[in-house]
């Protein structure tokens, strides 16, 4: 009944405190509380957190009066936000002490106060009284947006607002922390952690390592870079090239940094383990979180029409793909046997913990008849690779160059997440044009997470496989020699692919003139680029498809970003 009460009471406060600050965006002083100096941190490096309403990166910078390198890009669901770095100091501002940034403003025409902190500082900026008299067009004020320092050194704080449909735990991912974390920061606004409305700003710590620490790696014309790939995708794709880029690293001369496999117990709370033999599951990681929903056998039994073969979508080692309607929702269900329980129980131990757009959803799964199941979204314009290779003879219409860049951006935002943006980090192992699945609108998706590995950064050896997995083609040298699993295993089998999308062909081919040797894709690109007539070796490679309807030069450019990324 008190939480009934609670709720109550804040819903009136929000109506109330919403003829003030219209429109989804509800900022007060009582929903924004500044966070109370400590006598042992007067000043800090902290984030805020900018809702991003279409500015450019120049415009931001010029809004918080910082330079554009200490503005970083976060994803949020399908858009992109920034996190703008700032020094935060302790001060007593109109009689309200707490940690503060202050930034200048020049007041246009038309200009209030709760217009220009919506607009531009994502609610934010403390009101101190007086606004109306200050917001005068052509005078300059100062703005104090709230921040926050915490006493732990190995701690930053995050100033968020909440958007629509967030949650503490959605939140607590974004940021890469805690939702304990968040609720013991902000007991003035989470006494019931399972509500939280849009507008509310709350103070979010994280542990300095949670952000991508810089790696090692070779001299490269950044800026060239990442003005090709916004050139091809029409948006801001530079920087997640550039996460690729810097996974780009070997140990010693190579400098790639290694990572290990982290071996947990098996998890006994899942029940279908118990008609496995131990040796099966022992190295199995757990499912600790989100556990996957259980189905029946009869369940995926009738979505399938009892995995009729004109219900068959997909075929190989693993097992078979069905289409089905599970109540009113069309998902795909994975069929597996039953000596495949090591990938059965990899692929719902990552999935449980991923939730991001450009990775293929986990609906849950089920067990019997000597079979395991994996439910799925259903995502409805199959593989990349059949819109890729040989497009017309499976019914597909081929991709434009526009979508291929898309899609590119969606599959790096998918395993850029896996790599850097979740509790437990993830190598793939399997990236390939087959394991990227399009949707209706052609946007990208990750799937397949059976040779996934849970991975940790190391300062001891890689990882030392016990046998060669993945696909080849998609394979590293290094991987192939020394069975070894870092991240440049993704990073090279995404090279593979966006050679893939520039060229058409596949990633393993005959040799015309070996014809009983394979050749790959990649000493294919390799040697094109380093030809004596590179531009016109490239057009030559490009695929028949595009029907010469493609930028030729950020082609060339990106044709470069896919050796900096496969060798």
């Amino acid at each position: 009944m008190a939480s009934r009460i609670y709720h109550l009471l804040r819903v009136f406060l929000i109506v109330i405190l919403s003829e003030v600050f219209p429109f989804n965006v509800v900022i007060s002083s009582t929903l924004m509380y500044p966070l109370t100096c400590s006598n042992k941190v007067q000043a800090c490096t902290s984030y805020l957190y900018h809702i991003s309403r279409g500015q450019k990166l120049e415009q931001i910078a010029s809004l918080y009066s910082v330079n554009t390198s200490q503005i970083k890009p976060i994803t949020h669901g399908t858009k992109e936000d920034y996190l703008v770095s700032v020094p935060c100091t302790c001060q007593d501002v109109g009689g309200t002490s707490g940690y503060f940034y202050d930034t200048r403003y020049s007041v246009r025409s038309g200009d209030t106060f709760e217009n220009i902190t919506r607009e531009f500082y994502s609610g934010q900026v403390l009101k101190v009284g007086g606004e109306k008299e200050k917001f005068v067009n052509g005078s300059a004020v100062t703005l104090h947006l709230i921040c926050g320092c915490v006493e732990r050194e190995s701690q930053e704080v995050v100033t968020y607002t909440v958007q629509k449909d967030d949650t503490l735990s959605g939140i607590a991912e974004i940021i890469s922390t805690t939702v304990t974390t968040i609720e013991n920061f902000n007991t003035h606004l989470t006494k019931d952690p399972s509500y939280i409305d849009v507008g509310w700003v709350l103070f979010v710590p994280r542990e300095k390592r949670g952000t991508p620490a810089p790696r090692k790696r070779k001299r490269n014309n950044w800026t060239a870079i990442i003005s090709i790939l916004s050139a091809v995708t029409l948006i801001s794709a530079g920087m997640l090239i550039i996460f690729f880029l810097r996974r780009k690293r070997t140990q010693g001369k190579s400098e790639e940094e290694p990572i290990d496999v982290i071996k947990r117990p098996s998890a006994k709370r899942i029940t279908l383990q118990n008609q496995f033999q131990r040796k099966d599951i022992e190295d199995v990681t757990s499912i600790e979180s989100e556990k996957p929903v259980r189905f029946s056998l009869e369940e995926i039994a009738e979505a399938t029409s009892h995995f009729n073969g004109t219900r068959k979508i997909g075929e190989g080692g693993y097992g078979s793909v069905y289409f089905g309607v599970l109540g009113e929702r069309e998902v795909a269900v994975k069929k597996m046997k039953s000596n495949k329980s090591k990938e059965f129980l990899a692929e719902l131990n990552v999935l449980c913990k991923i939730h991001h757009i450009n990775v293929v959803e986990l609906l849950g799964y089920a067990s019997g008849d000597n079979h395991l199941y994996v439910v799925y979204e259903y995502v409805r314009n199959g593989s990349l690779n059949e819109h890729l290779h040989d497009p017309l003879l499976k019914g597909q219409h081929p991709l434009s160059w526009t979508a291929r860049a898309q899609i590119a951006l969606d599959a790096a935002r998918g395993i850029e997440y896996i790599h850097d943006h979740t509790k437990a980090h993830y190598v793939h192992r399997d990236i390939k044009t087959s394991n990227i699945l399009l949707d209706e609108r052609l946007g990208a998706k990750v799937a397949d997470f059976g040779l996934a590995k849970l991975v940790e950064h190391s300062n001891e050896k890689d990882f030392i496989a016990t046998r060669l997995v993945g696909t080849p083609g998609y394979l590293p040298p290094k991987s192939i020699s020394e069975l070894q699993t870092t991240y440049k295993t993704d990073v090279f089998a995404f090279g593979v692919v966006l050679a893939e999308l520039i060229t058409g062909q596949r990633a393993l081919a005959r040799d015309n003139q070996e014809p009983k040797k394979m050749k790959s894709l990649v000493s294919l690109m390799y040697a094109t680029f380093h030809d004596k007539d590179p531009e016109t070796a490239v057009k030559a490679n490009i695929d028949v498809n595009l029907r010469g309807s493609y930028p030729a030069e950020e082609v060339q450019k990106v044709c470069k970003t896919t050796i900096n990324l496969a060798v």
